[in-house]
């Protein structure tokens, strides 16, 4: 039963017009297309999660900035290390090097300035890390939308030349018509075979994004404190 209807699957293939052909391999196209995307968004949302556990693990045991960027960063390269990486820079300068003067790090309005150029460097470095976890979901989404539609075309484009089929034997038995439904039906159902893994994954990785962002969020407040509890320290002494 399964090979006749493999079989037959095969013929009305061989049996399609180019254009049905076409709209199969575009579709063939997607489907590859849309499998490498999901494995290669699989296998790194995987390792970003790994990393950013241990990453938290080190950074409740680091006993201030300095330490975290002597002892963490060596050892990580998620997304969380990513971002507090970026912005380490900045506080090198603002803060840890002593370029600045005990009575401008005792300025308020200084301090302020400090930390605002500190919340800006850590959004741009989240927005930055976002934006890299989202490259391809552009291509998974489109393919999600758009298969339905080639499908689509490919099914009218059969039932146009069943009726054209018709038309010319002046006949409608189920001899003349069932070659084009079949061929519209076979671009139907490669459509939907395309189209619902991508549009499952998209929303699927869309959301784990959207909890990454939440994360990333957390944890920038969280620097942001320390950064402010540093500057507390500095001008205490």
């Amino acid at each position: 039963m399964d090979a006749s209807i493999d079989s037959s699957i095969i013929d009305s293939f061989l049996a399609a017009g180019i254009v049905a052909k076409l709209v199969l391999f575009t579709l063939l196209f997607g489907s590859i297309s849309s499998w490498a995307i999901i494995f290669n968004k699989w296998v790194s949302f995987r390792k970003v999660d790994a990393e950013n556990r241990r990453f938290l693990i080190l950074f409740s045991k680091a006993d201030d900035l300095e330490d975290i960027s002597s002892k963490v960063l060596k050892r990580n390269r998620g997304s969380l290390a990513v971002i507090l990486d970026a912005v380490l820079p900045k506080f090198d300068a603002l803060l840890f090097r002593g370029k600045v003067s005990q009575k401008s790090i005792q300025d308020a309005g200084a301090n302020a300035m400090r930390l605002s150029v500190v919340e800006r460097t850590l959004q741009g470095a989240l927005q930055d890390e976002i934006t890299y976890q989202e490259r391809y979901l552009h291509l998974l989404a489109t393919i999600g939308n758009t298969a339905p539609f080639v499908g689509l075309f490919g099914t009218v484009w059969g039932i146009m030349g069943s009726f054209q089929e018709i038309g010319r034997q002046g006949s409608a038995n189920i001899a003349v018509v069932a070659p084009g439904v079949a061929e519209a039906l076979v671009n139907t159902a490669a459509g939907l075979f395309v189209a619902i893994p991508a549009a499952i994954a998209y929303n699927l990785y869309i959301s784990r994004i959207r909890k990454m962002h939440t994360q990333l969020e957390v944890f920038s407040s969280e620097v942001v404190s320390l950064v402010e509890e540093k500057l507390i320290l500095e001008s205490s002494e």
